[in-house]
């Protein structure tokens, strides 16, 4: 419901975002963010739909107001920003694959799926290679 989606600052929503990561819940806290912003047009700028959401994932609404009221994760997100224009972000969506490849804007499903199909020919398909010939993998690489 993209005519519901309220234009509002989401730095606080960012700082939440933080919050979330120090238990483990960064992906339930976007989706929850995304679904209150585009499907039930909340204002996710606003403190009490914020702290509403973090005490939705368990986390308290305590310490949620206290990080909204401070500076608390202020210079994480600002070098989330930072990164982010170095790696020539001007818009979301921005999808950064395998820190090599990225996606700007909305594009059409075949051209993820083109994009995902060369990250992972790229990445995963080598290590699979390797390590059906009796080698050790791991992120960082291969071992016989």
């Amino acid at each position: 419901h993209f005519e519901k989606a309220l234009i509002t600052n989401t730095f606080s929503a960012h700082k939440i975002l933080h919050l979330a990561k120090k238990y483990k819940k960064t992906n339930e806290m976007e989706e929850a963010l995304f679904i209150a912003h585009f499907i039930e047009g909340k204002n996710v700028g606003d403190h009490k739909t914020l702290i509403d959401l973090a005490e939705s994932l368990g986390i308290d609404s305590e310490e949620t107001r206290q990080v909204l009221d401070t500076s608390t994760f202020d210079d994480e997100i600002k070098q989330d920003i930072q990164e982010a224009r170095a790696n020539g972000v001007s818009g979301v969506p921005f999808f950064i694959l395998n820190g090599k490849y990225s996606v700007s804007g909305a594009q059409p499903a075949e051209l993820f799926t083109s994009a995902l199909q060369q990250t992972y020919d790229e990445t995963v398909a080598p290590l699979k290679i390797q390590a059906d010939n009796g080698a050790s993998c791991d992120a960082d690489g291969c071992e016989i």
